[in-house]
């Protein structure tokens, strides 16, 4: 039976939820680890809606619903944009700042080697980054994540919100260490930390992070297609 006090009940969905990913990831590894990531999470997915729904709550409670009105609607596209422009000055500070001492680990590549001149692998990769990356690393990161943290902490106000977004942030940075190395992990967690930030300001909103999220991982997916093949090598 689950229990009812608040805090202990959001602590307790958070150790389920954030231990399912670890030990799913964990056992993943050792049988197929370029999926470790996605499957885990899938799991960790399935366990957090059962649990919300239990505490009588939808996903709409963690961000997964657009503010009602017409304005909120057209801030929608100016959402994206800045997620985007957060997502460009993280790449941007990563690659003047942080690889040069501490490079991206090998297996980065690795890890999306298929992709190459394989439009199936390009498919199910870009499929990946839209479900996984978009809406199942947003939904549980910035918005289970950082909502239950702050009802862990006994509220949103103060401190507590931006300790929530800090710890998740760390979360999501070691979270993506196995495949990308220290050096990608801390610039994992720098975008954790921005996406964590904006989804405060869009009065946890969803939509902005996911859609963003959504988009780069799919161009970034297509363009190691298209390096691939010589479609982007200079004349």
């Amino acid at each position: 039976m689950l229990t009812t006090n608040p805090r202990l009940a959001a602590l307790l969905d958070l150790v389920l939820v954030l231990g399912t990913a670890i030990l799913v990831k964990t056992l993943m590894m050792s049988v197929a680890w370029k999926f470790a990531g996605p499957v885990s999470l899938l799991c960790a997915m399935l366990l957090a809606t059962w649990l919300i729904r239990r505490r009588g709550k939808r996903w709409s409670d963690y961000g997964l619903k657009l503010a009602p009105g017409w304005r909120s609607k057209l801030l929608l596209l100016p959402q994206i944009l800045l997620m985007l422009s957060v997502m460009v000055g993280v790449s941007v500070a990563y690659k003047v700042w942080i690889n040069p001492l501490i490079p991206i680990a090998p297996s980065l590549e690795d890890r999306f080697a298929d992709i190459a001149g394989s439009p199936g692998f390009l498919a199910l990769w870009i499929a990946i980054a839209i479900i996984h990356g978009g809406f199942f690393e947003e939904m549980i990161y910035r918005g289970f994540t950082i909502l239950k943290l702050t009802e862990v902490l006994g509220g949103r106000e103060g401190w507590r919100m931006p300790l929530a977004i800090v710890l998740q942030a760390s979360f999501f940075g070691v979270r993506h260490m196995y495949y990308q190395g220290v050096g990608g992990g801390l610039a994992t967690g720098l975008m954790g930390l921005g996406f964590g930030l904006m989804f405060w300001l869009f009065r946890r909103n969803l939509w902005p992070l996911i859609i963003a999220h959504a988009s780069t991982g799919t161009l970034a997916m297509s363009m190691r297609y298209l390096d691939s093949i010589g479609v982007t090598e200079p004349g």
